[in-house]
C-alpha cells in the first residue's frame, strides 16, 4: 500500500466524525456516543444537523422510558455530541470518519474529496454505505488503505449486525481496526473479505423481494401465498411485499438496479415493483405500498403456504449465497449469521437449504432457467 501510514490504535481513540444526520446518520451517532466515544454530527445545513439531534433526543427519550438506559445516561449521551455544518469542523481532529451520506456514489466521492483536505494523518475512513463498491469509493481518497465499508443497518440503535467490507485497497490493519470498532460499539461484525455488490444481506435478501414480485407478475402465485410461505415457511418475520413495503421498494428497486449494472440482466428489476414507484406507492413510509397502511390490518394465514413457493425462494437465496461463497467474499456461517441478525430470518439460509437437499434446489433453479 504505497500511501499507508499507520492508523489509530482503538485504545487511542476518542472522537468519532459522522458526515449525515440523517436517519442512519443520526442513528450511528446516537449508537458511537451511547458507546462513550465523542461525537461530530455533520451535515450541510444547520436545518438538517439540527433534526438529525432531535432524532437524537427522542430516540434517548423513548430508551429511558422502556428502561433500558438510565437518565443519567441519556445525559452523558447527549453531553457527548455536537453538531457542525462544514467537514473540516467535524474531521480536524477525529479518529475517525464514518460516511452516512445519501446512496449515490457521486456524491459521497465528492465528500471525500473534501474529507481528504483535513483528515488527520492516522485517522480511518468507514463508509456506511449499503451496496456501492468500496474499492471505487476508495478511489476518491488518497489513503484507500485506510477506507473500509461499515455497514449499519437500520434503524442503528436497534439492529445488532454490521456488515465490515474490504475494498481491493483496503490494508487487512485497517480492516481489522473496523471489525474490533464495530464490537467496541456493541454491535455483532459479519467479515466480507472482498468487496461485492450488494455485500451479503442485499446481495440475498434484494432477489428474493424480486423473485417474489416475478411469481405475481408472471401468475405463478398469489401475494398471499407468498406471503404465508416467507413469514411461515421460511422464517422471516413478514411476508416479502410487507418487507418490500418496510424496505421501501424505491430503495429495492435502486438496489437491484445497481446489481444489474454489475452483476447481469437477471437481477433487473421486476415490473411490478417498477409500477409501484410510478404511482408513487413506496412503501410504509408514505403510507401505501402493496399494503395501505391507513386501512390495511396485514393478516397473513399460515394455511396459504406453498410448499412449490418456498422451495423456488430458498433456492433464489442459495444461489446467491453459492456465488459468493465461490468468490471468496464471505464465509457460508458468516452468511447464515447475517441473515439471521440483518433480516429476522429464524434459519440461516444455506442451513435451510440443506434441509431441503441441494438436488432438489438445483431442478427448482434450472427450471427457473429454461423458462426465461
Amino acid at each position: 500500500m504505497g500511501n499507508y501510514k499507520q492508523i489509530m490504535e482503538m485504545e487511542g481513540v476518542t472522537k468519532v466524525a459522522v458526515l449525515g444526520a440523517g436517519n442512519m446518520g443520526h442513528g450511528i451517532a446516537e449508537v458511537v456516543a451511547i458507546a462513550g466515544f465523542t461525537v461530530v454530527m455533520r451535515d450541510i445545513t444547520e436545518e438538517l444537523v439540527q433534526k438529525g439531534y432531535e432524532g437524537i433526543v427522542w430516540s434517548l427519550n423513548k430508551l429511558v422510558e422502556k428502561g433500558q438506559i438510565s437518565e443519567k445516561k441519556s445525559k452523558e449521551t447527549l453531553d457527548r455530541i455536537t453538531t457542525v455544518v462544514t467537514i473540516e469542523g467535524a474531521i480536524s481532529d477525529a479518529d475517525i470518519v464514518i460516511e452516512a451520506i445519501p446512496e449515490r456514489m457521486d456524491l459521497k466521492r465528492e465528500v471525500y474529496k473534501e474529507v481528504e483536505k483535513y483528515l488527520p494523518d492516522r485517522a480511518v475512513v468507514l463508509s456506511n454505505t449499503s451496496s456501492l463498491s468500496i474499492t471505487e469509493l476508495s478511489e476518491a481518497i488518497g489513503c484507500p488503505d485506510r477506507f473500509c465499508g461499515l455497514h449499519f443497518f437500520n434503524p442503528p440503535i436497534k439492529m445488532p449486525l454490521i456488515e465490515v467490507i474490504s475494498g481491493d485497497h483496503t490494508s487487512e490493519e485497517t480492516f481489522e481496526f473496523a471489525t474490533q470498532f464495530a464490537k467496541k460499539i456493541g454491535k455483532f461484525p459479519v467479515n466480507v473479505y472482498k468487496d461485492s455488490p450488494g455485500f451479503i444481506v442485499n446481495r440475498i435478501l434484494t432477489p428474493l423481494l424480486n423473485e417474489a414480485a416475478w411469481i405475481v407478475y408472471e401468475k405463478r402465485g398469489k401475494i398471499q401465498e407468498i406471503e404465508s410461505s416467507v413469514k411461515y415457511g421460511l422464517g422471516l418475520p413478514m411476508g416479502a411485499f410487507e418487507l418490500s413495503d418496510q424496505v421501501g421498494i424505491d430503495v429495492a428497486v435502486h438496489v437491484l438496479e445497481y446489481l444489474r449494472e454489475k452483476l447481469g440482466e437477471e437481477y433487473g428489476p421486476c415490473p411490478l415493483l417498477v409500477e409501484k414507484i410510478e404511482e408513487g406507492n413506496v412503501g410504509r413510509k408514505v403510507g401505501k405500498g402493496f399494503y395501505d397502511y391507513s386501512k390495511d390490518v396485514i393478516d397473513i394465514q399460515v394455511e396459504m403456504r406453498s410448499e412449490t413457493i418456498e422451495i423456488l425462494l430458498a433456492a433464489c437465496m442459495a444461489n446467491e449465497i453459492a456465488k459468493l461463497v465461490e468468490k471468496e467474499v464471505a464465509e457460508v456461517k458468516d452468511i447464515d449469521q447475517a441473515m439471521k441478525l440483518g433480516t429476522g430470518i429464524e434459519k440461516g439460509p444455506a442451513k435451510m437449504a440443506d434441509g431441503i437437499g441441494i438436488g432438489k434446489l438445483y431442478q427448482v433453479l434450472l427450471e427457473i432457467y429454461d423458462s426465461t
